[in-house]
């Protein structure tokens, strides 16, 4: 008897009964995972035995340098980084438990969770559009977003923020909104600029029950037991969080003080301009003499001048006149952050001409506009000192709105198709850590490398 062996036959059976969203969240979720692990031990640490007593030293990209020190006193019982709620930080605790204090300790949990929060992606765009298509190339300029891959591989505390965040989102598709309600809890107990993704998702929903009454009163008193259940019980669980960690590592009295230190921690971090390039940047001199400069929320979208790629950890060889980077974690936007202003409008525009019918559109707005807007009054008005990776938890609306907006005809799609190359492309160039064939088919095509 001869067997034919077909590669459907060889998927598990559990595998067979997914949805194609689901399909596509396990294969994004095994492929970055699989890309993090491949490259969690660098930049390695240097191990030193100093008197007798083992030094964990150096090897930190970015603000590792705080949160790795500040997770370690953790594991002390000293409390610290008040200014941070503590969920993120715990969760690197409990990783470095397990795994030790090194590069695997620090690494593991932001890099399982990022790779997790881009896998809810698909099922968020299919959930919202019934589409192969943007969901396929929304998930495809998310995972291979260079400064999102980045963060979420680091010991910060972006990648819990974004995963709760997004499975918060898809229980709130769902209309499960008392688990919606725990898991902003969780994403804002992890990072608290996640209110502002909060804020554009009840946005989105007043706006969608808007659109059928075109009443504002009777639309408040639709939408209002929907805010209550999703805002009451997700600051409950916030508060509830800080008050098991107070108590936990005697840091505060109570929740209310802690809460009270992390606005005047934030409402004082205010830079002070000498030298102006409005509306894009501004030079700061520090009190070292140095300087530093502060990207305004525009040049994080413009192609026109775009922010400079941040060196988060860059290591330079030299042979002759040979000269590669093996480890370069940088900063960096993607082409299709360029679009943003373009999305933006357009999305504006179809939910206004639908009345609010088209709930994708309307999503795409509700997200940006509450997600990245607010950062100009406070980077412009308020002065409050911000920086480009505050622009990640605004990119899944862009990818969604951009491959929407392009998948109407044959030209439009042969644009997206072009974006989605160049997206990978980039992701290429600016993969953190080469090997030495990476580096050489970089050289080959005259590549930065």
């Amino acid at each position: 008897m001869k067997i034919v062996l077909k590669p459907q036959n060889l998927l598990p059976a559990f595998v067979k009964k997914l949805g194609f969203d689901q399909k596509l969240a396990v294969a994004v979720f095994i492929i970055l995972l699989g890309l993090r692990l491949m490259i969690i031990n660098s930049p390695s640490p240097e191990v030193k035995v100093v008197d007798g007593e083992t030094r964990v030293e150096g090897g930190l990209v970015f603000d590792e340098a705080h949160y790795v020190p500040a997770v370690r006193k953790l594991l002390r019982g000293e409390s610290v980084n008040h200014e941070h709620p503590p969920l993120s930080k715990l969760l690197i605790a409990a990783s470095m438990l397990v795994f030790g204090d090194n590069p695997v300790g620090w690494r593991l949990m932001p890099s399982l969770l990022s790779s997790a929060a881009v896998a809810l992606i698909p099922l968020i765009a299919y959930r919202l559009t019934r589409s192969r298509f943007a969901t396929f190339f929304t998930t495809l300029l998310i995972a291979a977003d260079v400064m999102f891959f980045n963060i979420g591989t680091i010991a910060m505390l972006d990648g819990p923020a974004f995963f709760f965040l997004f499975l918060a989102t898809y229980m709130f598709l769902q209309t499960r909104y008392t688990s919606t309600a725990i898991f902003f809890g969780l994403a804002l107990l992890s990072k608290t600029s996640i209110v502002f993704n909060v804020a554009g998702l009840l946005l989105f929903s007043f706006l969608a029950i808007y659109s059928r009454h075109r009443k504002i009163m009777e639309s408040l008193q639709d939408w209002s037991p929907l805010f209550e259940k999703t805002v009451l019980i997700g600051l409950a669980v916030f508060m509830a969080g800080l008050t098991v960690y107070d108590i936990g590592f005697r840091a505060y009295s109570n929740p209310f003080a802690h809460l009270d230190y992390m606005l005047n921690y934030h409402a004082q971090l205010k830079y002070n301009c000498t030298e102006y390039e409005l509306p894009l940047r501004c030079t700061v001199v520090n009190q070292d003499g140095s300087t530093s400069i502060v990207d305004l929320p525009l040049s994080w979208i413009s192609p026109i001048s775009p922010f400079a790629a941040a060196p988060y950890m860059v290591v330079t060889v030299t042979a002759g006149d040979r000269v590669w980077h093996p480890v370069a974690y940088y900063g960096v936007y993607s082409p299709y952050w360029w679009t943003t202003a373009l999305v933006l409008v357009y999305s504006l525009y179809m939910a206004v001409k639908s009345r609010g019918a088209d709930t994708v559109n309307l999503f795409v707005f509700s997200w940006i506009a509450m997600s990245y807007l607010p950062y100009f009054p406070l980077a412009h008005l308020l002065q409050r000192w911000v920086y480009t990776f505050y622009f990640l938890p605004t990119l899944p609306a862009v990818a969604l709105g951009l491959s929407m907006m392009l998948r109407e005809d044959r030209f439009s799609r042969y644009v997206l198709y072009g974006i989605a190359a160049l997206q990978l492309i980039w992701f290429f160039i600016y993969f953190p850590v080469k090997s030495d064939t990476h580096i050489h088919i970089l050289e080959l095509l005259n590549l930065p490398r």
